[in-house]
């Protein structure tokens, strides 16, 4: 009885225990399962011993010369009822301890595919927001980058519902008592409510600054709209004060004076409006700067037509009025004095083409004796009025500018597009000799080399050096320099630490790393313009010789030195993937493999005559299977053209003796996919016309078949014979003819673009 008593005290505490999980692993659940099943058995031992104790208790029970008093018949009859109550909590507990270590792994589970599923849809929902089309875009643009990141604004906000749910899993593994000693579970849901706080927090940034970029449109379009439409009322009143009434001339005096209290109310307005476009005109990018200056020219014209009408109007008044009229008016100095009148004539004389919105009475040209607001277009503060008198002075010629303006930009789309069009023409030219490097590894030997090419990059990085000459200073040479410098601090430690050759990858990684590389390239072709464009204004910086121009000469020359071995960093980059592809064996058991099937295959393909009517079906549905199988080898092999053809070019030398020969086979194996491929198409159009279809003319049908397969597998012969002969054509016959028409002709399309005939357009 005693070794059953302390039996039952240290199951009950083994039982009592809470059960402790190390890791948040599927072993450490078999784990507690085995101790736990070490218990059931344990206690499935002591089972009889515990009957045996209740039948003996039981029979005392009844015997009556064993239980002579009351007092031992109660105390028997008490241990019996302990002893069988916690026996059966000892089962029942043993029970639910074994159904809680399989339901802790069921809720690890959940927990586990639940944040799987929220963590890829947060890896995607990264990669969208990580590199946003918020900045040098158009309005339009901005417009349409708005309403997307609105929507995937909402997607973020809807997802937190799966992410509390998460949480809410956690809590309830901790609350308990299920979460692992590791940690794990909470590192996971930690890191997940960081990800998804620090996305909402770009995503709403991203959001401000479009907002903010856009409200800052829209606002200077809503004040530009009801100027115009103020100054349209305007124009209407003073037409019918000229020509349809009939009041006196002291009603029209008032009626003048109210139009004159009107436009200095609203001329400090068409300042701000003025100042704030201009602004706006060095923030947005060229397409929206060339949109916004037209509206303010526009703006600008209509109201010298409306103040130059009014002024007029005043001028004609005051010469019909009787002298008692001018009683208080001139004290109270109404009137201007003919020389603040003379600024006036310069800024309100009418342009020489009009806007269309004059009515016929606005064509008089009377001297003005009113000026009605002495500076339109600038400001009240002195120096502001000088930016108004320049404002004014640009408007004698802004229409040709504007001309000159628009022809240049239309010169510099053509220009682009022609100089993609020489890339794609040299690409192909080029496949019959030594191919240049790829990429853009030679970037820091750029300024020796020749071409149109080469010769299109320095000319791009000279008009957007002077393009921006009117507004850049040292300040704004010296902010794109940090940017560059900070660009390359960044990319060099990122290109050392790339260049390190890779032991053992797979073809899927070495594709993930070509797209890395393209991606790089268009990287430095994007800061490339920039690089150019800075030294080029650092020099004109230099002839000027303003101040700060050594430091700043010391900053480029650090910058070009850094360039250089950021470029040398990415030829190592190329060299490493070339070597890594070299050593990789995958890629050469994936040739080897293709090759071998498409022999095979090859083989195959004339073992059945489908002009033969006896052919089984089996045969034919051998075939089938073999084409299908092509089709999913296509993927693959279409992957291996992609690495090939990024990281073996065509290149002279011993050492890419294996680069050419890998670039051979797999030119080689597209062949035969090709060949195959239409092979197997016109069998599978025989097999669909055997099924469908039947032909009782089957006696005629061979020679005319058999004519068409000639034609039909000669046909890209043929095509490829006629493209080398147009390309032969095309080839000048001596590399003079080619320099001189390149020099000539791209010079003389070019020079247009880069020089402006009356000086830089206004800003």
């Amino acid at each position: 009885m005693n070794n059953l008593r302390s039996w039952l005290t240290r199951i009950e505490a083994e039982l009592a225990k809470p059960i402790h999980y190390s890791i948040c692993h599927r072993d450490e659940i078999q784990k507690r399962l085995a101790e736990q099943q070490d218990l059931q058995r344990d206690i499935e031992q002591h089972t009889e011993r515990v009957a045996s104790m209740l039948t003996l208790c039981d029979v005392l029970l009844h015997d009556e010369d064993a239980c002579n008093s009351d007092g031992e018949n109660d105390s028997i009859q008490q241990t019996t009822q302990r002893l069988d109550q916690r026996w059966r909590n000892i089962c029942s507990t043993s029970q639910e301890r074994r159904l809680r270590i399989e339901e802790t792994w069921r809720l690890w589970c959940k927990f586990q595919e639940d944040y799987s599923s929220f963590e890829d849809w947060l890896s995607i929902a990264e990669r969208s927001a990580a590199e946003p089309n918020s900045s040098d875009i158009m309005y339009t643009d901005a417009k349409e980058e708005l309403q997307k990141y609105e929507v995937f604004q909402s997607q973020v906000h809807a997802s937190l519902t799966q992410l509390e749910m998460i949480n809410n899993q956690y809590r309830r593994l901790a609350r308990e008592n299920r979460a692992d000693a590791a940690s794990r579970l909470r590192a996971m849901v930690h890191q997940g409510n960081q990800r998804w706080d620090a996305l909402q927090r770009r995503v709403a940034a991203i959001l401000r600054r479009l907002r903010h970029f856009t409200s800052q449109r829209e606002e200077f379009e809503g004040t530009r709209e009801s100027l115009l439409v103020w100054l349209t009322e305007i124009d209407l009143q003073l037409t019918n004060v000229e020509n349809f009434s009939e009041s006196h001339l002291q009603d029209k005096m008032k009626q003048l004076k109210s139009f004159k209290k009107e436009i200095t109310l609203n001329t400090n307005k068409i300042d701000a409006l003025i100042v704030f476009g201009e602004g706006l005109i060095q923030r947005s990018c060229p397409q929206d700067a060339v949109v916004i200056e037209d509206e303010l020219e526009e703006l600008h014209t209509y109201c010298q037509e409306v103040f130059g009408r009014v002024a007029r109007f005043h001028q004609r008044l005051t010469s019909l009025r009787p002298l008692d009229v001018f009683d208080g008016e001139q004290s109270r100095g109404t009137l201007a004095s003919p020389s603040s009148s003379q600024p006036s004539m310069c800024l309100l004389s009418p342009p020489q083409e009009h806007s269309g919105r004059e009515t016929p009475v606005s064509v008089d040209s009377i001297p003005l004796e009113w000026d009605h607001t002495g500076d339109v277009g600038g400001s009240s503060s002195h120096d502001e009025e000088e930016d108004a008198a320049s404002f004014s002075a640009r408007d004698c010629n802004g229409a040709s500018m504007m001309c000159l303006c628009n022809v240049q930009v239309q010169l510099m789309s053509e220009c682009s597009g022609s100089i993609k069009s020489v890339k794609r023409v040299s690409m192909i030219l080029d496949d019959e000799e030594q191919r240049e490097e790829q990429g853009l590894t030679g970037l820091n030997t750029a300024d020796k080399q020749s071409g149109v090419i080469e010769r299109w990059e320095l000319i791009q990085a000279q008009a957007v050096s002077k393009e921006q000459c009117s507004t850049r200073d040292p300040q704004q040479l010296t902010s794109d320099l940090h940017d560059i410098t900070s660009w390359l601090d960044r990319v060099t430690p990122e290109l050392d630490r790339l260049q390190k050759p890779e032991t053992s990858v797979s073809v899927e990684i070495l594709e993930e790393r070509v797209k890395q590389l393209k991606e790089m390239q268009k990287t430095f072709a994007r800061y490339k313009t920039m690089m150019l464009s800075l030294n080029l204004g650092g020099r004109e910086l230099q002839q000027g010789a303003t101040g700060g121009a050594p430091e700043l000469q010391e900053g480029l020359r650090s910058m070009n030195r850094r360039w250089t071995e950021a470029c040398a960093g990415l030829e190592g980059w190329e060299d490493s993937l070339r070597t890594t592809l070299g050593r990789c064996q995958e890629f050469h058991q994936m040739v080897h493999s293709q090759l071998l099937w498409l022999a095979h295959a090859e083989s195959r393909r004339y073992t059945v005559n489908l002009n033969d009517p006896s052919v089984q079906p089996s045969m034919l549905q051998e075939h089938r299977n073999t084409l299908k199988e092509l089709q999913g080898r296509q993927k693959q092999v279409s992957s291996l053209q992609t690495i090939v053809s990024e990281l073996l070019p065509e290149a002279g030398g011993e050492d890419s003796a294996e680069a050419r020969e890998k670039l051979h086979v797999i030119g080689t194996l597209r062949i035969y996919l090709k060949h195959i491929y239409r092979h197997f198409c016109f069998k599978e159009d025989k097999i669909s016309s055997k099924t469908f279809c039947f032909r009782p003319k089957r006696d005629l049908s061979p020679q005319r078949s058999f004519f068409y397969r000639v034609l039909r597998a000669a046909f890209p012969l043929h095509l490829l014979f006629l493209l080398l002969l147009v390309l032969a054509c095309m080839v000048p016959l001596s590399e003079d003819d080619y320099s001189c028409t390149f020099s000539n002709n791209f010079a003389r399309s070019f020079h247009p673009m880069l020089h402006y005939t009356n000086g830089p357009p206004p800003t």
